[in-house]
């Protein structure tokens, strides 16, 4: 998605503080910044503390989400709050800092995998990555509930079995797709990608639609003509960016026959992240 940093003013800063000036720690409520990481803490902490995704539908892009005054409320009073990091929900750092509780933040990308900024922020791409996250978010919650620490631990095993399941199917699925190619229109598929197998043939494009900028006449004409001429057998779009380079070029694919994949950035609402990854590799498995 078009990337965009905002600055909160004054005004924003001074709820911050006031509702740090409130903040309970009694609260039974995790926050995670987007829907992706619902289903992941939900399956380790059961029914002993509610979880609520701040970010629920693809509508919304967490580059450029501001909170209400609500949401900043929530996050101050939270025992813990689950991040992607990276660049990906910034917003959520200003809170955090505002209300001192930076030991209650949880983040994937710094906190988990010890990356820095610059590094892919598409984290969930790689079920690998929220097996880690998942581990994380259990010893976390065994901390902050040591009588409970068995369940979170049962919970646990019985989730990363389960997404053991998506990772079988990758490489069931890579044994067709090792040594394919594509064409992205933004970065967000590409760990994805490389545990198939699948090599991407246009970063400096992606790059550009992802910084939000115009891609390069010579890169347009280059992917246009990879098309036509088949050298590549995927094109996976990124379903809630659209511009008017990105439909010429699926225009272009769909009348040579290239595979079209669609994806969201974030999850559709009502759907958790096993059938969300599982819907992406079936379109890869077809």
């Amino acid at each position: 998605m078009k990337r965009k940093k905002y600055l909160f003013g004054v005004l924003f800063l001074a709820v911050f503080l006031l509702v740090g000036c409130n903040r309970t720690s009694t609260e039974k409520k995790i926050m995670t910044t987007t829907n992706t990481y619902y289903e992941p803490v939900k399956a380790i902490v059961g029914n002993k503390y509610e979880v609520e995704p701040i970010i629920k539908s693809t509508a919304v892009d967490p580059h450029d989400y501001k909170p209400t005054t609500k949401v900043s409320k929530q996050i101050a009073g939270t025992p813990l709050v689950v991040a992607n990091g990276l660049g990906y929900d910034d917003w959520v750092n200003d809170i955090v800092e505002a209300n001192n509780m930076q030991d209650s933040k949880l983040s994937l990308g710094e906190d988990v995998l010890h990356e820095k900024d610059g590094t892919n922020e598409h984290l969930w791409f790689s079920v690998e990555n929220v097996k880690k996250l998942s581990k994380t978010v259990y010893q976390r919650a065994s901390e902050m509930d040591k009588l409970n620490k068995k369940t979170y631990k049962k919970n646990y095993q019985a989730y990363s079995k389960k997404l053991d399941k998506l990772i079988d199917k990758e490489h069931q699925i890579k044994q067709t797709t090792n040594g394919q190619k594509a064409y992205v229109t933004e970065p967000l598929p590409d760990y994805l990608l490389k545990d198939l197998g699948i090599s991407v043939q246009d970063n400096h494009f992606a790059k550009a639609i992802e910084d939000g900028t115009d891609p390069s006449i010579k890169d347009v004409q280059e992917i246009q003509t990879g098309l036509k001429n088949h050298k590549v057998d995927y094109l996976v779009v990124n379903k809630q960016v659209t511009s008017g380079v990105i439909k010429k070029l699926v225009k272009t694919a769909k009348e040579n026959n290239v595979k079209i994949i669609s994806l969201t950035e974030t999850l559709p609402r009502s759907v958790g992240y096993y059938k969300y990854m599982n819907d992406i590799l079936d379109k890869f498995a077809k």
